[in-house]
């Protein structure tokens, strides 16, 4: 018998009355093939149980707090990440099996961790109905939300993959954790637990961590590529070593958008000059986590629209979840494909008037 799930907070807020307008964009009219996400998305209150999804279903939930930027010293305004990225999503062509629904936002409470926890209760809400949550962000502080509702859905700690500059294992000050303390979070709740921690953290940068995190990560048995892995020529390496990382287990998928390099990406939090390109190799990778069919949610973290050029960054998040979205597609086209194939052998076989060879 699974566990009782956990209650939604008073911090949830569903989507209200004028949800549709951050979904909005380019319409060409109501046909299938011009139709556009604004057109396609649903809306969703999770007060309400949500259906089991039997295709592949995005759920979008924003998590609408930088404190835990604030708390890490970092620049301000990724409260303002998820507006920003529905605004960038609205007019991109609807994908054909792909389900999109608005849940609405997770505000910030009276602390960093007491959001988490309540990013937890709905991710997990998520999860079990069949769906993959796509946390809009907001502080990356949101990716130990995401882990822990994971973990309560399918009852085991999930493997962490992280695209990220920075390790994110900074020891939990006294005052609580922040947005550098999120993976630090999921490794003390496995201890605690005696389940394996799982990360791979891809894209580090050395001069965005200290000796000390690095340590960190040796003592967490974490799988580390820096920037430099991310070249065509090195992507099966790349891949062989996420695998051995993440072994069986399923994947909370998380992209600080600082892993890019500033050009492709300056409003972030924290800006890196010679990050990652959003190149072919990226994407690559990418696509092969998502192709694993083991990814039970996703979250794109640290957009800050104010301090963005020419919604660079903003476009750069949407695009990411677009990928994602037509991965989960392609998935499913050769899915059915595949059946459609063994129904003809099947038929075949079967066919008493074939000739005996």
């Amino acid at each position: 018998m699974s566990a009782p799930i956990e209650p939604l907070p008073a911090n949830y807020e569903p989507p209200l009355k004028g949800s549709n307008l951050l979904w909005s964009g380019r319409d060409d009219g109501p046909s299938l093939e011009v139709r556009r996400w604004h057109q396609a998305i649903a809306f969703h209150d999770l007060h309400q149980p949500l259906d089991h999804c039997f295709e592949p279903t995005l759920c979008f939930i924003g998590y609408r707090s930088h404190e835990g930027v604030r708390a890490n010293l970092g620049r301000l305004g990724a409260e303002d990440g998820p507006r920003k990225l529905r605004e960038r999503m609205g007019s991109f062509p609807a994908i054909e099996g792909v389900s999109l629904i608005e849940c609405g936002d997770v505000l910030p409470a009276k602390s960093v961790l007491e959001t988490q926890l309540a990013l937890a209760a709905v991710v997990e809400r998520v999860v079990r109905a069949g769906a993959v949550p796509v946390i809009l962000g907001g502080g990356h502080d949101q990716a130990f939300g995401l882990f822990l509702g994971i973990a309560r859905a399918s009852g085991t700690a999930p493997a962490c993959v992280n695209f990220d500059a920075h390790l994110d294992l900074r020891p939990i000050p006294a005052s609580g954790p922040n947005s550098g303390t999120p993976f630090t979070q999921a490794w003390e709740w496995c201890r605690e637990r005696q389940q394996q921690f799982r990360y791979a953290a891809l894209g580090v940068q050395r001069l965005g961590n200290t000796v000390q995190l690095f340590t960190r990560a040796e003592e967490a048995g974490a799988t580390l590529v820096d920037v430099d892995g991310f070249a065509l020529d090195m992507i099966e390496v790349v891949m062989d070593a996420v695998n051995d990382a993440v072994d069986e287990a399923e994947i909370a998928l998380s992209i600080d958008l600082d892993v890019f390099a500033a050009a492709f990406a300056p409003g972030v939090s924290a800006p890196t000059a010679m990050g990652l390109a959003p190149d072919a190799a990226f994407r690559r990778v990418l696509r092969g986590l998502i192709a694993s069919e083991r990814v039970r949610g996703v979250e794109v973290a640290e957009l800050c629209p104010a301090l963005d050029v020419d919604d660079r960054t903003a476009r750069l998040g949407a695009a990411l979840i677009f990928e994602i979205a037509s991965t989960l597609a392609d998935l499913l086209e050769e899915e059915n494909s595949g059946a459609a194939e063994s129904e003809v052998e099947e038929s075949e076989d079967d066919d008493p008037n074939q000739d005996e060879s």
